[in-house]
């Protein structure tokens, strides 16, 4: 062959390296819906259970049961007690998180057992409540709860201390009947105290099915009323 020839022939076939290169950019995956129908990088989607007997879960925990479809009855036995239940999708890539299976939209549904059958759990707490000093020393308790049906609560739950002790759970030291069903609202006044006094409250509702049944989870708020208001200004010097 002459030479010409030769540089022809290598001009019109360039050398392999860069054919590979070309392959290689032609081959290029840009969406992962391709990568899951090419090389099935996903894992089987599914539905992940969790359960405690001790608080709500965290999403740290190992699911007791898995299952790709709802509805699923789960084949282990739960012990008499409280439980706490708790759902995550998980798509095989990235997990949901728990979901709002609660009926107030809770990441966790409250499961309570007897002798083996389901018994009633207790009223929805308060969704949200505060502490407002008025005049005079008196400390005013605000709050809101929702919950409808059966299990809703009867009445709201006030106790309270003046004397820097922690007021407990289930005692209350004032009720207030819960009229309306669905959204209630709180509007209470406890008696008035002497300025700078620590004034510390827990709220809860209650239920009566027989002997009273408290909400759970409580807290306790604090606040100081104070009788004086802000000083006078300063008087102009002439």
């Amino acid at each position: 062959m002459s030479l010409r020839g030769v540089i022809e022939s290598r001009i019109r076939r360039p050398p392999a390296r860069r054919s590979r290169a070309k392959v290689l950019a032609a081959k290029k995956i840009t969406h992962r819906a391709e990568a899951r129908g090419l090389y099935r990088i996903f894992n089987t989607a599914e539905y992940r259970f969790y359960r405690s007997q001790t608080a709500p879960p965290v999403e740290k925990d190992t699911p007791f049961a898995t299952n790709a479809t709802l509805p699923h009855q789960p084949t282990e036995t739960f012990a008499d007690g409280t439980w706490y239940l708790s759902v995550s999708y998980y798509n095989g890539i990235y997990d949901s998180g728990f979901l709002p299976v609660g009926p107030l939209g809770e990441p966790y549904w409250r499961l309570d057992l007897a002798g083996g059958v389901e018994t009633t759990s207790p009223p929805a707490g308060p969704l949200r409540w505060d502490l407002q000093a008025l005049a005079g020393g008196v400390v005013r308790v605000v709050g809101l709860v929702c919950q409808s049906g059966d299990l809703r609560a009867e009445e709201w739950a006030l106790a309270y201390t003046t004397d820097g002790s922690t007021p407990p759970a289930d005692s209350p030291d004032a009720t207030q009947a819960i009229a309306a069903e669905d959204l209630a609202y709180l509007d209470y006044e406890l008696p008035a105290v002497a300025s700078g006094t620590p004034v510390q409250v827990r709220l809860q509702t209650r239920r009566n099915d027989g002997s009273w049944v408290y909400s759970e989870g409580s807290e306790v708020k604090s606040i100081t009323p104070d009788l004086f208001g802000p000083s006078a200004p300063l008087g102009m010097e002439g």
